[in-house]
């Protein structure tokens, strides 16, 4: 997440979606984190406004003592949240060499935090530039099927951005995509998507 960017339309669209599925209980004791890339800017008022944004109260917000830009693993070591999660990568994931690595979460993060607890949800936001949606999901679930552990994924898409929900546990990712079509209706199949182990494999 980026300073500049706070407050924008997007950041309604991602607290609608976490509102919807918290109000379900398809989402448990959910935490949010900024991955602010221009942290030292960043007040206790703006991270208020984050979680208002969000839909979540300021207590939900992941704390940091670790910059992301400098200190990668010691940021990532201190995200202890056991439960359900809500990342905010200025990009989205990282599916090859990029040129602003703070902008990104990498896929081993990304297992890392799957892997600590088999049983929750991450959720990611991702930005889509010059392919169709569809497209650049595809390529990201490509390259997050090289790590041996099985995942499932359901996706939320518009034209430029998707909301992704990553878990081990496939009933609760099933969960989460059958509320998006009951949301959708006629409208699912160009919005949402389940990405199963077989088909990111």
């Amino acid at each position: 997440m980026n300073l500049r960017y706070l407050g924008d339309a997007l950041d309604h669209w991602k607290g609608s979606l976490l509102e919807r599925l918290q109000q379900a209980k398809l989402l448990t004791d959910l935490a949010a984190d900024a991955m602010t890339s221009d942290s030292p800017d960043w007040t206790h008022e703006d991270l208020g406004l984050f979680a208002t944004l969000l839909r979540i109260s300021p207590t939900q917000i992941v704390q940091h003592q670790k910059s992301l830009p400098i200190n990668r693993s010691g940021y990532f070591a201190e995200i202890t949240h056991p439960t359900d999660i809500f990342l905010d990568p200025d990009t989205g994931i990282a599916t090859g060499r990029v040129p602003n690595v703070s902008q990104y979460l990498h896929p081993t993060e990304l297992h890392g935090l799957l892997a600590a607890y088999p049983s929750r949800v991450v959720g990611v936001y991702q930005h889509i530039r010059a392919v169709t949606t569809r497209q650049r999901l595809s390529g990201i679930l490509s390259v997050l099927s090289g790590n041996e552990q099985p995942f499932c994924c359901c996706s939320y898409e518009s034209s430029t951005v998707a909301m992704l929900f990553f878990s081990r546990d496939r009933a609760r990712v099933e969960a989460i995509h059958a509320d998006h079509g009951v949301l959708l209706g006629r409208h699912s199949a160009s919005r949402t998507h389940l990405w199963l182990p077989h088909e990111v494999a």
